[in-house]
């Protein structure tokens, strides 16, 4: 028996060094296979369209393949829950937009992920503007006339929306309660088919992020009647911001982009896509692409970002309550 043990111990010990080296090491060569960047959105909305151009970068500084994946539906949280239970190895990632991410859990009640503790965060990439759109036959053509026709028209407006808690659904929540505006919001399943009904006069309003937006502007299919940025859109000079359509400070209404993953990814794993985002974020056909979606290239890393994360998640949660649009 003693010589058991004494054999079993000359081999284990090495065993698990050998096992640990082989650990360290595969962290070390990420990526080694194709990394697939989960968009809890549909095909064509702006933060698809930035993953799908990072995921081309990335791809080509690491000699591996960087997979997009639509996985669209309830408000984004869907594809979020899937790279939540991933194996946490790197080969999952979500990238994404914020309110959903930090919204979907306190809207949803019973979500499946927690947006502090469930993912690591690894870089925002960039930062854009919801804009406030109507169908060209609606009877007003600015917030002013708009607040005006709903206070005389109470109970007959709607909006389209992409979702509860979405930010086509706070963001005209938050105008609603600063104007007392009576508009009810409807639904919808997808933005495109949200976009299409705006179009089509189904629904007179809805407020998309610009990038979604901004081809459908330029197009004259739509009218802009404000944008929650600090400035106007370089894109859409015409349109007010909210705080001159106000004519009060504020508020700006925002989202971000950026790349997470699946709690108990390595460290080392973080740190190399980290570093990996970085350079390919400031790459200049990724700026171009980030600013002629009207968006705004904001690269933080990981320790800033998991900070601004759990401040919005906190603020998320109080304006969720406030505005009494949690799920029942």
């Amino acid at each position: 028996m003693k010589s058991c043990v004494r054999a079993c111990a000359r081999f284990s010990i090495p065993a698990a060094l050998l096992a640990l080296a082989g650990v360290v090491a595969a962290q070390g060569d990420y990526p080694t296979r194709p990394v697939h960047l989960v968009v809890p959105f549909a095909a064509g909305s702006g933060v698809d369209l930035v993953a799908r151009g990072l995921a081309q970068r990335l791809g080509e500084q690491t000699k591996t393949a960087f997979i997009v994946e639509n996985r669209d539906g309830a408000g984004g949280t869907l594809g979020a829950v899937a790279v939540a239970k991933a194996t946490a190895d790197g080969y999952s990632l979500l990238f994404t937009a914020s309110p959903p991410y930090a919204v979907g859990p306190a809207v949803q009640g019973s979500s499946a992920y927690d947006p502090n503790s469930d993912f690591v965060p690894v870089s925002k990439v960039a930062a854009t503007s919801m804009v406030l759109i109507a169908n060209n036959d609606a009877p007003f053509k600015s917030l002013a006339e708009l607040a005006s026709y709903s206070k005389a028209n109470p109970g007959k407006l709607n909006y389209a929306t992409t979702g509860i808690g979405t930010p086509s659904h706070l963001s005209v929540e938050v105008i609603k309660e600063r104007l007392g505006l009576n508009i009810e919001p409807v639904h919808y399943k997808s933005a495109g088919q949200a976009m299409t009904d705006t179009i089509a006069g189904h629904v007179p309003l809805y407020m998309p992020s610009y990038p979604a937006a901004q081809a459908y502007l330029q197009a004259g299919k739509v009218k802009g009647l404000a944008i929650g940025s600090p400035m106007r859109a370089a894109g859409a000079p015409d349109i007010p911001t909210l705080a001159e359509a106000l004519k009060q400070p504020g508020p700006e209404i925002r989202v971000w982009y950026g790349l997470l993953a699946p709690k108990g990814t390595p460290r080392a794993v973080v740190d190399r896509l980290a570093s990996e985002v970085a350079k390919a974020a400031t790459a200049p056909e990724i700026v171009a692409l980030v600013s002629k979606m009207g968006a705004e290239p904001l690269l933080v890393g990981p320790a800033d970002f998991a900070t601004q994360i759990r401040a919005e998640v906190t603020s998320s949660r109080q304006l969720v309550q406030k505005l009494g649009i949690a799920e029942k």
